[in-house]
């Protein structure tokens, strides 16, 4: 099965943009079968937005990080304008292409040990240990 996260391009655009800015179920998830303790890394969102989603963006764009409890990476200016006022909008849908690309899960753990300065992943000690 290819497991993998979906970073939509539209997300660039909106204060609620990739999940709000927390970590899909699928992370998760794929986290629990694999017995990595999650609660023990951080998502790598900024990260896996600039090595994944930022580099295929056909349009020119500029993003910036923000230090916020929502989406905390958005693009500042499209085609060298500010589109600031558009991350309240919820009708920017089709102004970014491609729509989407998907991000293999072993990658989202490779960005997120690297974040955190770690060679293994964290397991699960004790009764939420998996065998």
């Amino acid at each position: 099965m290819d497991e993998h996260v979906t970073l939509f391009s539209s997300s660039l655009l909106s204060k609620w943009g990739f999940n709000d800015g927390d970590e899909p179920e699928a992370w998760l998830n794929w986290c629990d079968t694999h017995g990595i303790d999650y609660t023990r890394l951080d998502y790598p969102l900024a990260a896996l937005v600039r090595e994944h989603l930022l580099p295929v963006i056909e349009q020119p764009v500029t993003a910036v990080d923000i230090e916020t409890c929502h989406n905390p990476i958005r693009i500042d200016t499209l085609h060298g304008v500010d589109v600031t006022n558009y991350w309240r909008d919820t009708s920017v849908e089709g102004l970014l292409t491609p729509e989407k690309v998907d991000v293999p899960m072993t990658e989202v753990l490779r960005l997120a040990l690297a974040e955190a300065g770690l060679t293994e992943a964290p397991r699960y000690e004790g009764p939420l240990a998996h065998s």
